[in-house]
Order: structure tokens, then C-alpha cells, then sequence
């Protein structure tokens, strides 16, 4: 079995764990200083702004008590303060 790293994601309503590749952590390392738990959260920015703008754009379920586009805006905010460009940028995909 390959080397694993284990992430753990703690918020003020619970702790959870999963145990990843070492490997897949080095594959989004870009600087040699980038610590494991950097690169996890990354992609944890980048996961949740990727689902909520398929949410926002792209889902078919028009019913929501949530406004999705607002959310949508909060991640993309987020996304360009962590990584210095818009999502766009970063994607090539755009509205």
C-alpha cells in the first residue's frame, strides 16, 4: 500500500478524517515550502467553488430556498483571495 496522509477537517459542528495518497497531495504541490495541510485546503476551495457554480449555473433543480447565484459569489471571492485569479481565469470557463 502507498504512503497515505491523513486530513482531518474540523468546523464548530464536528471533526472528519480522510486518509488520502501521499501521492495525490505531491501531485498539486507547486512550491517546495507548500505544507500538506496548504494543499488540502486548496482543494477543498476549489472543490466547493467548482460544485457551487455547477449549482448556480448548471443544475436543472430550479427549486431552492437558497440563493445560489449569492453563493456562488461568496466562493468566487474566496477562490480569487486564495489563488490570485478569478475562477475564470483559472478555468477558462466563464458566464
Amino acid at each position: 500500500m502507498a504512503d497515505s496522509i491523513t486530513v482531518t477537517v474540523e468546523t464548530e459542528t464536528g471533526t472528519d478524517e480522510i486518509a488520502l495518497p501521499l501521492d495525490v497531495i505531491d501531485l498539486y504541490r507547486e512550491e517546495p515550502d507548500e505544507t500538506d495541510a496548504m494543499i488540502a485546503a486548496d482543494m477543498l476551495v476549489m472543490a466547493f467553488t467548482e460544485r457551487a457554480h455547477a449549482l448556480a449555473h448548471h443544475s436543472e433543480d430550479e427549486a431552492t430556498d437558497v440563493d445560489l447565484e449569492a453563493i456562488e459569489g461568496e466562493m468566487l471571492e474566496a477562490f480569487e483571495d486564495r489563488f490570485g485569479v478569478s475562477y475564470a481565469e483559472a478555468t477558462g470557463h466563464s458566464h
